[in-house]
């Protein structure tokens, strides 16, 4: 009994299958070559959009609601559905304020007093600092007792520890911020003086007619040249 002999049914490779093949397995590899160089670079960082998020510094805290208390910031945050509350010792004016004053002091001995005068309202800090350029130079020409710094920089005459000459001798630059601060507020908060004109009353008290004119002009330019500075 003969068997019978299976027939081949597959056709062998014709030149244009082959050819197709051929181009198939190339752009496959090229693929693979793009992705694999494409994920390199951004291992690197070799992309522009990972060298963008790099360089790009994005906010650690976006607080949904700004609060004031006691001098301080509290930011209230919401993550996960959970509320909480981040507190700082600057409201983000005065936080703006302080900046602004570090970089009109300096190195001047008025630095010392930087942090703590950012602590008071915006108007009262910015005068603070404004009466002090114009005054000592922010400390730099200022009264001195027993061969020590008075921390007045401000040519307040008050009843605490006076020198010689009538001024007030503070103890420290935080009690120094403390009482002349305070009077500056009265004077906003109490007397309604908020313009550096209606502040000569620091430098003539009552009336100005007894002094230079042109002196009364310059300290009211510069108060209110370095009050707009800080402002700024």
């Amino acid at each position: 009994m003969k068997t019978k002999r299976l027939k081949n049914n597959k056709k062998p490779y014709t030149k244009d299958s082959l050819a197709s093949l051929i181009l198939l397995v190339g752009l496959a590899s090229c693929g693979v070559f793009y992705q694999y160089c494409n994920w390199h670079a951004l291992a690197r960082g070799g992309s522009p959009l990972v060298r963008q998020i790099q360089q790009k510094k994005l906010l650690q805290i976006a607080p949904k609601k700004e609060l004031m208390a006691n001098n301080a910031l509290r930011c209230e945050t919401e993550s996960a559905g959970r509320k909480s509350m981040l507190t700082g010792k600057y409201s983000l004016d005065q936080f703006t304020i302080k900046n602004n004053i570090a970089k009109l002091v300096g190195d001047k001995p008025m630095q010392n007093m930087v942090a703590e005068i950012a602590t008071r309202n915006v108007q009262t800090a910015s005068y603070l600092v404004a009466i002090a350029k114009h005054e000592s130079n922010l400390g730099k020409f200022s009264p001195k007792k027993d061969g020590k710094d008075c921390f007045n920089y401000w040519g307040f005459r008050g009843s605490y520890n006076k020198t010689k000459s009538g001024y007030s001798c503070f103890d420290s630059p935080a009690q120094a911020v403390a009482v002349v601060g305070n009077r500056i507020q009265g004077l906003n908060e109490i007397e309604d003086v908020d313009t550096p004109e209606g502040m000569l009353i620091w430098k003539c008290g009552g009336s100005c007619a007894g002094h230079d004119p042109a002196d009364v002009a310059r300290w009211k330019r510069d108060v209110d040249f370095y009050y707009k500075k800080i402002n700024s």
